[in-house]
């Protein structure tokens, strides 16, 4: 009877330990989604205690009760169903063991076992997984304070980094194009690379590489001697991140794609959205290029304190590169673009109205270097879509427009109407548009009319913003919705009652907007 107490007793330690590591993985899952930003981290803190309250009462009971065996063996058994559950609800990205957090779980282990011991000296603890259970309760805590801990060695780290990327820039001195905007930064420096990459040998910062770490990694890491030129994205969701990044990368040529309602739980308004992107072409040299888009209003309202030369495009007139004559179908978009006082017919195979911007803007600017006319046709014609950003692709009889990277008012708007082409059930799986702080409400709702004429099914993966779009249904009197946890729920009611639809896929989430 012994030996099988002893069992149950290392069973139930087993599984408190477990359930420490589950948690603590959760929260460091949270805190690089945040980006490593301490405000943003903080937020999760009511979700861990409120939202899953309902967890935490049976922890106060086995806390007083543990010295009993049987009690011990509820307590593994109860945290084996809850690991179950979390394990049944798999993360939309999952956490990566970087440097940075492999420094940081060193830095818990120490906190976690000096805590444990402090509270094992200083409590008169009923069994050791007494103890174990004090932990769980405190693990956001102690992440916060453990990351706080470390703050200072990851900012010498960076800064170690970062010297190592300037002297390497000053070194090599490429031509550094600068893309910023609230969104149409990633295809646009994919345009612009496919435009520049046989004259220049430009290097484009990988993937979404776009803050000072991202930048300073990619000229570290892929910046050679045969590199003439960088194109590098530059995002912004806090003041002041476009002046660090140009500080650190010093651009000559600079492009801003528009700007739109994101960010706004940390920039409050619009404004001060505009104000931040447009940092860039103040960070320019008298002898750089500028180009902007004139179709957006905050940008061609904005009181620009710089005097060299700017280019401007969209479709209104009065622009320096112009796009008319526009018309998209299944094949591409086809337009005529006027500048410098002639006309060009263009075909690119890309899905969607909003990528006339893109190519309008890496156009400009690939002119305004000297790229031959002939060569940039040429070359238009050859540009290839970048996956889930209105990607097609097929499972069977299943056509899926894959357009999850992120989203905004337009590129949604247009999404839709590149569905609309389509024969067939069509659907739509949305969790919205996230991050649009106070105007989130409106601009979620304002989409709900377009969808509701477009869509046979609506499937919104819940979120505060997808509900919204629901309410914007409701008054559409659109009644075919239905709402799930995740993609992956929303995936399988497709594959199980519509396999041969064309779904699109509009943006996608990480763990923190369903926190």
């Amino acid at each position: 009877m012994e030996t099988f107490r002893n069992i149950i007793e290392y069973f139930a330690l087993l599984m408190g330990a477990v359930m420490l590591v589950s948690l603590t993985n959760k929260q460091l899952q949270i805190f690089q989604q945040s980006q490593y930003r301490f405000r943003s981290f903080r937020k999760n803190l009511k979700v861990h205690y409120f939202l899953a309250s309902h967890f935490w009462p049976p922890y106060i009971f086995f806390y007083f009760y543990l010295h009993l065996w049987y009690i011990q063996l509820i307590f593994g058994i109860y945290l084996g169903i809850l690991l179950f559950l979390k394990l049944r609800r798999k993360a939309i990205l999952k956490l990566k063991y970087t440097a940075r957090i492999k420094r940081l779980y060193f830095v818990l282990i120490v906190v976690n076992t000096l805590l444990a011991s402090f509270l094992a000296w200083q409590l008169p603890l009923p069994h050791l997984a007494s103890g174990l259970i004090l932990l769980l309760f405190d693990v956001p805590f102690v992440v916060y304070f453990s990351a706080l801990l470390i703050q200072p060695l990851e900012g010498l780290i960076l800064g170690i980094y970062l010297k190592k990327a300037d002297r390497k820039l000053r070194k090599m001195a490429p031509v550094v194009i600068g893309i910023t905007g609230s969104y149409g930064k990633t295809s646009t420096k994919n345009i612009l690379f496919s435009y520049l990459q046989e004259d220049f040998r430009p290097l484009p910062s990988p993937a979404s590489f776009n803050t000072l770490g991202g930048l300073a990694l990619t000229v570290n890491r892929h910046l050679k001697n045969h590199h003439d030129a960088a194109i590098l994205e530059m995002g912004a969701t806090h003041k002041g991140d476009i002046e660090k990044l140009a500080k650190f990368a010093r651009p000559k040529h600079g492009i801003v794609t528009a700007v739109g309602p994101q960010h706004l739980e940390s920039f409050k308004a619009i404004d001060a959205v505009v104000c931040e992107k447009m940092k860039l072409i103040e960070a320019l040299p008298e002898d750089g290029i500028a180009v902007l888009n004139y179709d957006d209003e905050h940008i061609r309202n904005y009181p620009l304190k710089r005097t060299g030369k700017t280019v401007t495009y969209g479709l209104g007139e009065g622009v320096d590169y112009r796009a008319v004559d526009v018309k998209a179908d299944l094949n591409g978009i086809s337009f005529k673009i006027r500048y410098k006082g002639k006309e060009s017919k263009l075909h690119a195979p890309l899905l969607g109205e909003h990528n006339i911007y893109n190519i309008l803007a890496a156009f400009a600017l690939a002119s305004e270097l000297g790229i031959p006319e002939k060569e940039l046709i040429y070359r238009t014609e050859t540009l290839e879509p970048v996956e889930h950003r209105l990607s097609l692709r097929s499972e069977g009889e299943l056509l899926i427009i894959d357009d999850a990277y992120n989203s905004n008012p337009e590129g949604f708007r247009s999404a839709l109407g590149v569905l609309s082409l389509h024969d067939g059930f069509k659907i739509l799986i949305t969790p919205g548009i996230v991050e649009g702080g106070r105007e989130e409400k409106i601009i979620n709702r304002a989409l709900a009319e377009t969808t509701a004429s477009v869509c046979d099914l609506v499937i919104l993966v819940r979120t505060k913003a997808s509900l919204e779009i629901k309410q914007g249904l409701d008054a559409c009197g659109y009644g075919n919705v239905k709402i799930v946890d995740d993609f992956r729920k929303a995936m399988k009611i497709v594959r199980e009652n519509h396999a041969d639809a064309v779904v699109l896929i509009e943006n996608d989430i990480t763990d923190i907007y369903k926190i």
